[in-house]
């Protein structure tokens, strides 16, 4: 009897879920509110109206509005699914050139496999951007900065050269810019270039290229030994203090 008990009284497997589809409504409904209104603007009431549930679990799943906000951010840049195709490529390949190849695929096949929803967190993105909050700043360095030095890092070794050096920043930026202007400007490109449909297809196409592209500069700019020396001990001056450097300079004399 105490079994049978016991087996009435644990919960059944559709309200263990119950809190994580909450979540995820709450999320959903708060990333088209925030996309529309921006932070200010935008109201728990309205989110709560169009996720289905009741103000309270608002502040069951995130504390306050504020909280809620910084999970959508995190949500829309999606710091940690990044992160794992990282170690994923890094673990699979020794080469860096071909880690970097599979980023570049891997990453474009996330930002561009669900249309409707990357638009979705484009749009809130974009209306962050130009009214940023100070939320921005936290989840920048919570969850993008990551990924970001790991690029550097990794575009650093193909070049042999420091992961702050400018040259190792600069072609960190291409990389991204490449990736980026196909994946947010679909609608720009759908007119430019009416055949571009973004099919799974083209977008193996368009990963190969920017790799290719990306791999045949770096290679070709890689520094060799001396080069390389040079430029850690440029990295290591810049990332010196102004009146470190002035100091030196002035003792040199």
């Amino acid at each position: 009897m105490a079994n049978a008990a016991a087996a009435r009284a644990a919960p059944k497997p559709e309200q263990q879920r119950e809190p994580e589809v909450t979540r995820a409504k709450l999320l959903q409904a708060a990333i088209q509110v925030f996309s529309e209104y921006g932070y200010e603007r935008a109201t728990v009431r309205e989110i709560c109206r169009r996720a289905g549930v009741s103000i309270a679990l608002v502040n069951y799943h995130f504390g306050d509005k504020l909280e809620l906000y910084l999970a959508v951010l995190r949500y829309a840049i999606d710091g940690e699914a990044k992160m794992a195709l990282f170690n994923q490529a890094l673990a699979e390949n020794t080469d860096p050139c071909d880690a970097l190849r599979q980023i570049i695929h891997g990453v474009l096949e996330r930002l561009s496999a669900s249309h409707e929803q990357f638009g979705l967190q484009l749009r809130f993105m974009l209306k962050e951007m130009a009214n940023p909050t100070p939320a921005l700043t936290q989840v920048v360095d919570e969850t993008l900065r990551p990924v970001y030095d790991r690029l550097r890092s990794l575009v650093g070794k193909i070049l042999n050269l420091p992961m702050d050096h400018k040259k190792t920043r600069l072609c960190t930026h291409s990389i991204v810019g490449q990736i980026t202007h196909y994946s947010q400007c679909q609608p720009v490109l759908s007119q430019l270039w009416p055949a571009m449909k973004m099919s799974r297809e083209q977008r193996e196409m368009i990963a190969n290229h920017i790799a290719d592209f990306s791999l045949a500069y770096l290679r070709a700019s890689g520094a060799g030994p001396e080069r390389a020396k040079a430029g850690h001990a440029t990295a290591k001056r810049s990332a010196s203090p102004p009146g470190t450097r002035l100091t030196s300079a002035r003792s040199n004399k």
